[in-house]
């Protein structure tokens, strides 16, 4: 019996040391300026940003036991959230799932190793970047500048203008309404995109495709460059637009039954150049060997 027992008692320490800690949660509230600015710092795990009618910043965390603590400081006009690990974290679970709530006006900044940020709801200025994480962000009426290195990027707009910057490394974007003045740049990842009265678009990328659709303001400017990737522009503007499309071994499409002429007799490099409309605005588009198509419907 006593063996029994002693066995039982065993077993049930082995357990005991062996069984993973229990994830702990983080709850903060403090006062906030309406359009102040939100610092948000985490290594792994995710960051959920939400724009909301009140003058405080709420924070929820579910940590990992890795994680040491979460710090939480505000002073006028400025508010810091970052996850701290401990020196010597080693192999110890350091991911944070952050849910956070700031006054919708905010000036918002994120930072992120491997997290997933996304944020909604928001109004002021957003400068969200992760390594390689991914950043999902509701676009407003003012500028937003998004980073990822090897994480996809998806922006969605609502044909409201504003000054938005998207780059990826290996990533691909992918963006739907962009009004206003857009700038994309990739090297290897796809780009996707629905234009909704956007006044200038410029991409460049090194070997991703690009593709946009949809309607661009009047006298727009467009600037579409990659070395090797497919580019597609399927987009009219009131006005209409002179267009030059070249490439030096590419083929070159378009749905105005113009043809492209060669640009020397004794090399390469073929080019297309004509005038919709009133031709009020501005379409280039440049590749070495991808293919090039455009369209304005």
């Amino acid at each position: 019996m006593r063996t029994l027992t002693t066995a039982v008692l065993w077993m049930s320490l082995c357990v005991s040391a062996t069984a993973p800690a229990a994830a702990k949660t983080f709850d903060r509230e403090v006062a906030a300026d309406p359009k102040g600015i939100v610092d948000i710092s985490n290594v792994a795990g995710a960051i959920e940003v939400t724009g909301w009618d009140r003058n405080q910043v709420s924070v929820h965390g579910e940590l990992g036991e890795g994680v040491e603590r979460v710090d939480v400081t505000s002073e006028p006009g400025h508010t810091t959230i970052k996850v701290v690990l401990p020196n010597n974290s080693g192999h110890h679970d350091g991911s944070a799932h952050l849910k956070v709530q700031i006054p919708q006006g905010s000036e918002l900044d994120v930072s992120a190793v491997s997290a997933d940020v996304t944020a909604t709801r928001m109004q002021g200025v957003q400068r969200l970047q992760s390594v390689s994480g991914e950043v999902s962000a509701e676009l407003a009426q003012a500028n937003a500048d998004v980073k990822s290195v090897s994480g996809d990027v998806t922006l969605r707009g609502h044909g409201q203008a504003a000054g938005v910057h998207a780059s990826t490394v290996s990533g691909d974007v992918k963006i739907e309404h962009a009004a206003g003045d857009l700038e994309v740049s990739t090297v290897s990842g796809d780009v996707h995109g629905s234009l909704d009265g956007a006044r200038s678009l410029r991409v460049r990328s090194t070997s991703g495709n690009v593709t946009f659709a949809g309607k661009l303001a009047n006298g727009p400017t467009v600037d579409v460059e990659s070395i090797s990737g497919e580019l597609t522009l399927k987009a009219s503007a009131d006005g209409g637009y002179a267009y030059e499309l070249t490439t030096f071994s590419g083929d070159i499409g378009n749905c105005f039954g113009e043809h492209a002429e060669r640009t020397s007799q004794y090399s390469p490099g073929r080019a297309l150049r004509g005038t919709r409309g009133n031709g009020s605005g501005r379409v280039h588009m440049k590749s070495m060997s991808g293919e090039l198509m455009l369209c304005d419907k």
